[in-house]
């Protein structure tokens, strides 16, 4: 095999798993793995089996001869990609303050590049998906939260402080409860699949379909909801569209600041509900200036499954590599 160094052994970051695969600049994914993050029968610190997940990708490429250019990872919460530190970590407080990039580069004395997930992504759907060949685009993640990432001239847009993109807590509503953040009334109490499930717990009636198919509250999700939507319960209906409204009025606000060619929505909730993307454009023009046309509105390509993708492009875009399915030689798999 070549020894051209073109290939990152990359690692996304969830809140319930971690991906992991070896990618080439043209984005050819190698030697899929992952792990879970909080796993019962493995009680070491995440860190650790970080670490020993890394290892393995870097033994195979090492094994195959294949060139790696160094390591990508994706991680929730704030990251100070230029230390490579872990500032606030979202879902997994064990991160917090954890200087990642040096650890994985002292381990393994390769290059490390650490960005925000979703920030990845938005850079993952530049090189490989739905963004290939546009410069301004913004892009919102709806899953537990809703992440951001803003890509301006052809460039991630991080902000001074790493937390450009932070859609999930822009205030909505002044006399709204508190947020996890400190904030009050942010847009992930609405805008998100643990928000509207909240909501849907405080303020169903015990006869809605949603509590009678969820068996009790604290089982009800963001997704029983939207089904019991489609089928018409009318209390499911009108939480979904309270939604679908916050949702429009939020990317409306962004692409009045921003002024983007398009806007890419992703998160499993927007890959199984089709119908809410028609919702979400219709209540985006009505709050949007009265111009002819909106920007495209297109569907993540990134799915759990190449979500290993995002920190690669994050990688390649740091080090000035060129990144796309023209971009590249791939390696004759041995």
């Amino acid at each position: 095999m070549s020894g051209d160094k073109n290939w990152v052994a990359a690692l996304d970051i969830g809140a319930t798993s971690v991906s992991a695969g070896l990618v080439s600049a043209a984005g050819e994914i190698r030697e899929r793995r992952s792990i879970l993050t909080h796993d019962p029968a493995d009680q070491r610190p995440l860190r650790l089996r970080l670490i020993e997940l890394a290892a393995g990708l870097i033994e195979r490429a090492a094994a195959d001869g294949t060139g790696l250019a160094g390591i990508g990872v994706g991680a929730p919460g704030i990251v100070d990609s230029g230390k490579g530190v872990l500032v606030v970590a979202g879902n997994l407080p064990e991160l917090m303050g954890l200087p990642l990039g040096q650890e994985l580069h002292e381990e393994f004395g390769l290059p490390v590049y650490i960005e925000n997930d979703v920030n990845a992504q938005a850079l993952g759907e530049m090189a490989f998906g739905v963004a290939r060949g546009k410069k301004n685009f913004v892009m919102f993640s709806i899953g537990t939260d809703l992440g951001g990432g803003i890509v301006i001239d052809g460039k991630l847009h991080a902000g001074a402080h790493f937390i450009a993109a932070e859609f999930g807590h822009m205030t909505l509503d002044l006399a709204g409860k508190p947020c996890v953040c400190g904030g009050v009334g942010c847009a992930r109490e609405y805008v998100s699949g643990a928000g509207l499930a909240d909501r849907a717990r405080d303020l169903l009636s015990d006869s809605s379909a949603v509590v009678k198919e969820a068996g009790e509250r604290k089982a009800i999700t963001a997704k029983l909801l939207f089904q019991a939507a489609r089928n018409l319960d009318p209390e499911a209906q009108k939480l979904a569209s309270e939604f679908t409204r916050r949702f429009g009025a939020v990317i409306a606000n962004v692409m009045k600041v921003l002024d983007p060619e398009m806007v890419v929505l992703a998160g499993e909730l927007i890959r199984k509900e089709p119908q809410l993307i028609n919702d979400v454009m219709h209540w985006t023009r009505h709050y949007y200036f009265p111009i002819p046309q909106l920007p495209d509105f297109r569907v993540s390509e990134l799915s759990k499954e190449t979500a290993v993708l995002g920190p690669a492009a994050a990688f390649f875009a740091a080090h000035g590599i060129p990144a796309g399915p023209e971009h590249g030689r791939h390696h004759q798999k041995g």
